[in-house]
Protein backbone atom coordinates (compact mmCIF):
# COMPACT_ATOMS: atom_id res chain seq x y z
CA UNK A 1 0.00 0.00 0.00
CA UNK A 2 2.73 2.31 0.91
CA UNK A 3 4.55 1.63 -2.99
CA UNK A 4 0.93 2.62 -3.99
CA UNK A 5 0.58 6.34 -1.98
CA UNK A 6 3.89 6.75 -3.43
CA UNK A 7 3.57 6.05 -7.28
CA UNK A 8 0.15 8.02 -6.69
CA UNK A 9 2.17 11.24 -5.03
CA UNK A 10 4.75 11.09 -7.87
CA UNK A 11 1.72 10.60 -10.72
CA UNK A 12 0.79 14.26 -8.90
CA UNK A 13 4.17 15.95 -9.21
CA UNK A 14 4.45 14.70 -12.64
CA UNK A 15 0.75 15.70 -13.87
CA UNK A 16 2.08 19.44 -15.38
CA UNK A 17 4.50 17.69 -17.56
CA UNK A 18 1.81 15.09 -18.53
CA UNK A 19 -1.12 17.35 -19.53
CA UNK A 20 1.65 19.49 -21.53
CA UNK A 21 3.15 16.50 -23.44
CA UNK A 22 -0.35 14.56 -24.19
CA UNK A 23 -1.56 17.92 -25.85
CA UNK A 24 1.48 18.13 -27.86
CA UNK A 25 1.11 14.76 -29.17
CA UNK A 26 -2.54 14.79 -29.99
CA UNK A 27 -1.95 18.69 -31.36
CA UNK A 28 1.48 19.15 -32.65
CA UNK A 29 3.80 15.75 -33.44
CA UNK A 30 3.09 14.09 -36.56
CA UNK A 31 3.16 10.76 -35.56
CA UNK A 32 2.59 9.06 -32.10
CA UNK A 33 6.04 9.09 -30.05
CA UNK A 34 6.70 6.01 -28.08
CA UNK A 35 6.63 5.59 -24.50
CA UNK A 36 9.95 6.41 -23.62
CA UNK A 37 9.69 9.81 -25.71
CA UNK A 38 6.90 10.55 -24.37
CA UNK A 39 7.88 10.79 -20.84
CA UNK A 40 10.99 12.47 -21.52
CA UNK A 41 9.10 15.60 -23.16
CA UNK A 42 6.54 15.14 -20.21
CA UNK A 43 9.69 15.31 -17.87
CA UNK A 44 10.93 18.01 -19.70
CA UNK A 45 7.80 19.76 -20.18
CA UNK A 46 7.26 19.92 -16.16
CA UNK A 47 10.29 21.27 -15.84
CA UNK A 48 9.69 24.35 -17.78
CA UNK A 49 6.32 24.74 -15.98
CA UNK A 50 8.02 24.50 -12.43
CA UNK A 51 10.38 26.52 -13.58
CA UNK A 52 8.40 29.23 -15.03
CA UNK A 53 5.84 28.57 -11.46
CA UNK A 54 8.79 28.92 -9.64
CA UNK A 55 9.87 32.32 -11.25
CA UNK A 56 6.60 33.54 -11.26
CA UNK A 57 6.24 32.66 -6.87
CA UNK A 58 9.95 34.53 -6.72
CA UNK A 59 7.78 37.76 -8.22
CA UNK A 60 5.03 37.47 -5.67
CA UNK A 61 7.52 36.75 -2.87
CA UNK A 62 5.95 33.55 -2.22
CA UNK A 63 8.13 30.56 -0.67
CA UNK A 64 8.36 27.68 -3.12
CA UNK A 65 9.34 23.97 -2.07
CA UNK A 66 11.60 22.24 -3.92
CA UNK A 67 11.04 18.55 -3.65
CA UNK A 68 14.80 16.79 -3.28
CA UNK A 69 14.45 13.98 -5.53
CA UNK A 70 17.15 11.76 -2.72
CA UNK A 71 14.25 11.67 -0.48
CA UNK A 72 11.21 10.39 -2.37
CA UNK A 73 12.38 6.90 -1.78
CA UNK A 74 12.42 7.57 1.90
CA UNK A 75 9.81 9.61 2.69
CA UNK A 76 5.54 8.27 2.08
CA UNK A 77 4.32 12.18 2.25
CA UNK A 78 6.33 13.38 -1.02
CA UNK A 79 3.39 15.55 -1.91
CA UNK A 80 2.61 18.13 1.15
CA UNK A 81 -0.18 20.35 1.06
CA UNK A 82 1.88 23.36 0.49
CA UNK A 83 3.57 21.30 -2.51
CA UNK A 84 -0.04 20.44 -3.79
CA UNK A 85 -0.74 23.87 -3.78
CA UNK A 86 2.22 24.41 -6.29
CA UNK A 87 1.96 21.34 -8.52
CA UNK A 88 -2.12 22.77 -9.14
CA UNK A 89 -0.76 26.53 -10.08
CA UNK A 90 2.28 24.27 -12.21
CA UNK A 91 -0.82 22.61 -13.82
CA UNK A 92 -2.50 25.70 -14.47
CA UNK A 93 1.04 27.23 -16.51
CA UNK A 94 1.29 24.35 -18.16
CA UNK A 95 -2.11 24.07 -19.62
CA UNK A 96 -1.20 27.72 -20.76
CA UNK A 97 2.09 27.12 -21.73
CA UNK A 98 0.98 23.90 -23.91
CA UNK A 99 -1.77 26.60 -25.74
CA UNK A 100 0.72 28.68 -26.46
CA UNK A 101 3.61 25.79 -27.91
CA UNK A 102 0.52 24.59 -30.14
CA UNK A 103 0.19 27.83 -31.18
CA UNK A 104 3.47 28.57 -31.68
CA UNK A 105 3.96 24.94 -33.59
CA UNK A 106 0.31 25.51 -35.69
CA UNK A 107 1.72 29.41 -36.96
CA UNK A 108 5.56 27.96 -37.27
CA UNK A 109 7.05 30.84 -35.14
CA UNK A 110 9.99 29.80 -35.12
CA UNK A 111 10.35 28.37 -38.52
CA UNK A 112 9.10 32.01 -39.99
CA UNK A 113 11.84 33.90 -37.42
CA UNK A 114 14.75 31.66 -38.75
CA UNK A 115 13.43 32.16 -42.11
CA UNK A 116 13.23 35.71 -41.57
CA UNK A 117 16.84 35.54 -40.35
CA UNK A 118 18.07 33.36 -43.34
CA UNK A 119 18.67 30.82 -40.92
CA UNK A 120 16.98 27.92 -43.05
CA UNK A 121 14.95 27.94 -45.82
CA UNK A 122 12.43 25.13 -44.71
CA UNK A 123 9.14 25.82 -43.51
CA UNK A 124 9.03 22.94 -40.36
CA UNK A 125 8.80 19.00 -40.55
CA UNK A 126 5.51 18.47 -42.30
CA UNK A 127 5.24 18.00 -45.28
CA UNK A 128 3.30 20.82 -47.71
CA UNK A 129 -0.27 19.14 -47.04
CA UNK A 130 0.30 20.36 -43.44
CA UNK A 131 1.73 23.44 -43.74
CA UNK A 132 -0.38 25.15 -46.79
CA UNK A 133 -3.85 24.45 -45.29
CA UNK A 134 -2.64 25.46 -42.35
CA UNK A 135 -1.38 29.06 -43.65
CA UNK A 136 -3.15 32.18 -42.52
CA UNK A 137 -2.75 33.49 -46.69
CA UNK A 138 -5.97 34.06 -47.73
CA UNK A 139 -5.28 32.33 -51.11
CA UNK A 140 -5.12 29.18 -49.47
CA UNK A 141 -8.58 29.64 -47.38
CA UNK A 142 -11.07 28.38 -50.66
CA UNK A 143 -9.85 26.07 -53.01
CA UNK A 144 -11.05 23.98 -55.85
CA UNK A 145 -11.17 19.70 -55.19
CA UNK A 146 -10.95 18.59 -58.29
CA UNK A 147 -12.20 14.49 -58.62
CA UNK A 148 -11.64 13.12 -61.72
CA UNK A 149 -12.66 10.26 -60.87
CA UNK A 150 -16.47 11.09 -60.98
CA UNK A 151 -15.34 14.24 -63.36
CA UNK A 152 -16.65 16.37 -60.08
CA UNK A 153 -14.99 19.42 -58.99
CA UNK A 154 -15.81 20.18 -55.42
CA UNK A 155 -15.36 24.44 -54.90
CA UNK A 156 -15.64 25.74 -51.02
CA UNK A 157 -14.15 26.97 -47.94
CA UNK A 158 -11.93 24.87 -45.94
CA UNK A 159 -13.32 23.91 -42.48
CA UNK A 160 -11.06 21.76 -41.28
CA UNK A 161 -8.43 19.43 -42.66
CA UNK A 162 -6.62 15.69 -41.07
CA UNK A 163 -4.49 13.14 -42.23
CA UNK A 164 -4.29 9.64 -41.34
CA UNK A 165 -2.21 7.17 -42.82
CA UNK A 166 -4.25 6.07 -45.28
CA UNK A 167 -6.24 8.95 -45.94
CA UNK A 168 -6.61 12.75 -45.98
CA UNK A 169 -9.58 14.38 -45.33
CA UNK A 170 -11.10 17.86 -45.62
CA UNK A 171 -14.39 19.95 -44.65
CA UNK A 172 -15.44 22.06 -46.48
CA UNK A 173 -18.20 25.05 -46.62
CA UNK A 174 -20.37 26.77 -48.03
CA UNK A 175 -19.59 24.39 -50.79
CA UNK A 176 -20.75 24.30 -54.66
CA UNK A 177 -20.05 21.30 -56.44
CA UNK A 178 -19.68 21.61 -60.54
CA UNK A 179 -19.23 18.69 -63.34
CA UNK A 180 -16.07 18.82 -65.57
CA UNK A 181 -18.31 21.65 -67.97
CA UNK A 182 -18.25 24.17 -65.96
CA UNK A 183 -22.84 23.33 -64.65
CA UNK A 184 -23.38 23.70 -61.36
CA UNK A 185 -24.98 20.56 -59.74
CA UNK A 186 -25.55 21.36 -56.43
CA UNK A 187 -24.92 23.25 -53.34
CA UNK A 188 -24.21 22.24 -50.03
CA UNK A 189 -23.45 24.19 -46.29
CA UNK A 190 -20.82 21.47 -45.43
CA UNK A 191 -18.92 18.54 -47.36
CA UNK A 192 -16.72 16.00 -46.16
CA UNK A 193 -14.14 14.47 -48.64
CA UNK A 194 -11.68 11.71 -47.93
CA UNK A 195 -8.69 10.64 -50.71
CA UNK A 196 -5.79 8.42 -50.27
CA UNK A 197 -2.56 10.53 -50.23
CA UNK A 198 -1.82 9.69 -54.19
CA UNK A 199 -5.71 10.91 -55.52
CA UNK A 200 -5.82 14.44 -54.27
CA UNK A 201 -5.49 17.37 -56.60
CA UNK A 202 -6.55 21.11 -55.37
CA UNK A 203 -6.62 24.06 -57.28
CA UNK A 204 -6.42 27.41 -55.09
CA UNK A 205 -8.28 29.90 -58.03
CA UNK A 206 -8.28 33.13 -54.84
CA UNK A 207 -6.75 36.21 -57.16
CA UNK A 208 -5.42 39.42 -54.89
CA UNK A 209 -5.02 40.88 -57.98
CA UNK A 210 -7.79 41.54 -60.95
CA UNK A 211 -6.11 40.40 -64.46
CA UNK A 212 -4.80 43.09 -66.71
CA UNK A 213 -7.66 42.88 -69.50
CA UNK A 214 -11.00 42.09 -67.13
CA UNK A 215 -13.37 43.79 -64.43
CA UNK A 216 -14.15 40.54 -62.55
CA UNK A 217 -13.66 39.70 -59.46
CA UNK A 218 -11.70 36.58 -59.45
CA UNK A 219 -12.57 35.07 -56.29
CA UNK A 220 -13.84 31.60 -57.40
Amino acid sequence: MKVDVLVLQLAILFLPGLIWAGLDARYVLQSKPSDSEFFLRAFLFGLASYAITFIIYSLCGQSFTIVVIENIGTHNDVVTPSIFKEVLVATAISFILAVLWIYAASYKLLWNFLRLIRATKRYGDEDVWDFTLNSRETAVEYIHFRDFENKLVYAGWVSTFSETDKLRELVLYNVQVFDFDGEMQYEVPLLYLARKPENIHIEFPYRTKLPPDTGENHHE
